[in-house]
């Protein structure tokens, strides 16, 4: 009932619960860059790091190895990309190396202990805070090289609360803080210097442990899985990374279980997670509410109704004048993106051919002064039997039984703010918002 009352509050005020895409990396899409159009090597994208903003001893010796492209993948909204290439330093091959945390170059070997990635919890530059493990990591990708065999790399870890590496020889430090781990290779799409093919990889987190605290999580791509390795003349663009968080759909409370042919209903709903992933070329995610046939079957479910979103909501319905009176009837859920059923109301529905009550055999129903202040008059043209007070998080914060048709009520302790003022008369339930100043 809590979770109904908190869904008409949020519909009386205008606003609307918004599907949790969970955390995202900033600039996932890499449309901004630093220093863009400077003409100077200092270039990176905004909240992503590669060389020209590295720590260590041998910074000096490193090269650009990003710049922005206008090669994107298919079906984006942006008009840019990252793109990254490797460079020989001193002999030995530098990878083109992107992380949302921060570089290290404190070692001539390729493999040494003093390169790495990290994240910097110092600097809010060079971390990204997450307190929850996504499903999977999307991104996408171009690859192309001279060998056909070589593999590209994606990194991501979550973890607790530390400055944590990726070392260059494939270890981890501290390696109690580490929760979560997505990873994987990926062989060119073309070779170097030929055409632009693009593909989606999608790589789930598997929780490693032995930290069970996410706190950060660092990403790394790099142009191959082995440091050194890779021939100068290859190259991968990035492009429009999302992390994708398990959905979930849920039918909210309804009203009453008894409706007639003809009568409009609201029907709540919540989205948790990634609905429509936009970085996946597909049509948008609807909601639809469905009713059962008669016995409660969904074999072959009646549609009432539909929305295009992304977001928790209310799909106001009517119960079709075509259907047959019953009383076995189950409203649910469903989404196209993804493909998910919710769970059916969980009790009867009695649907019959009566009149419906309409608008105008309402009882009269009036709350003044609205805004208020100190105390709060009710009055209808029907005894009142009980008001209850709600505030936007669904909390009951005041009740009062009554037995009158006018009635005046304290508000004294209550915080200015919204509320849902639930009225309880003789054979009808009304709703009313009201605002505490």
């Amino acid at each position: 009932m809590k979770k109904f009352l908190l869904l008409i509050c949020l519909s009386l005020i205008g606003f609307q619960m918004k599907a949790q895409y969970g955390t995202q990396f900033e600039n996932r899409g890499f449309e901004t860059w630093a220093n863009y159009g400077t003409n100077n090597n200092t270039i990176e994208p905004v909240r992503w790091h590669s060389t020209k903003s590295a720590s260590g001893t041998f910074t000096g010796l490193l090269s650009q190895q990003v710049e922005p492209s206008e090669v994107v993948r298919p079906g984006t909204h942006g008009s840019k990309s990252a793109r990254l290439w490797p460079v020989s330093v001193v002999g030995v091959t530098a990878n083109g190396n992107l992380t949302n945390g921060r570089m290290n170059a404190g070692s001539m070997s390729a493999t040494g202990t003093g390169n790495y990635n990290y994240t910097q919890r110092s600097d809010a530059r060079f971390n990204t805070p997450i307190n929850r493990v996504p499903d999977s990591l999307a991104v996408w990708v171009c690859f192309r090289s001279t060998n056909p065999e070589q593999k590209a790399l994606i990194k991501t870890v979550v973890h607790g609360d530390a400055d944590f590496k990726l070392i260059s020889n494939g270890t981890m430090d501290p390696l109690d803080q580490r929760v979560a781990m997505a990873t994987a290779t990926f062989i060119r799409t073309s070779e170097a210097g030929g055409p632009y093919y693009w593909r989606r990889i999608s790589v789930p987190f598997q929780r490693t442990g032995p930290s069970n605290d996410p706190r950060y999580i660092l990403f790394t791509i790099s142009t191959n899985e082995v440091p050194g390795q890779g021939g100068t003349a290859d190259d991968l663009y990035v492009d429009d990374i999302l992390l994708i968080y398990n959905p979930s759909v849920q039918l909210g409370s309804l009203e009453k279980n008894h409706y007639h042919l003809g009568e409009e209903i609201d029907i709540p709903f919540t989205l948790d997670g990634t609905f429509s992933p936009d970085n996946l070329n597909q049509e948008p995610n609807q909601v639809i509410a469905q009713l059962s046939q008669a016995n409660g079957s969904f074999s072959r479910p009646i549609e009432l109704g539909r929305r295009v979103t992304d977001e928790s909501g209310v799909i106001h319905a009517t119960i079709p004048m075509v259907i047959a009176p019953g009383d076995h009837y189950r409203i649910r859920v469903v989404t196209t993106n993804y493909v998910m059923i919710s769970e059916d109301n969980g009790f009867d529905i009695s649907i019959n051919s009566g009149a419906a009550v309409t608008e105008q055999q309402e009882p009269s129903l009036q709350l003044f002064p609205n805004p208020a202040r100190q105390c709060l008059h009710i009055t209808a043209d029907q005894e009142l039997t009980n008001v209850d007070l709600f505030n936007l998080s669904g909390e009951k914060v005041l009740s009062c039984q009554l037995a009158s048709k006018d009635h005046v009520i304290s508000l004294n302790g209550l915080a200015t703010g919204i509320y849902l003022v639930h009225c309880q008369l003789q054979q009808q339930t009304l709703y009313r918002k009201l605002i505490i100043q």
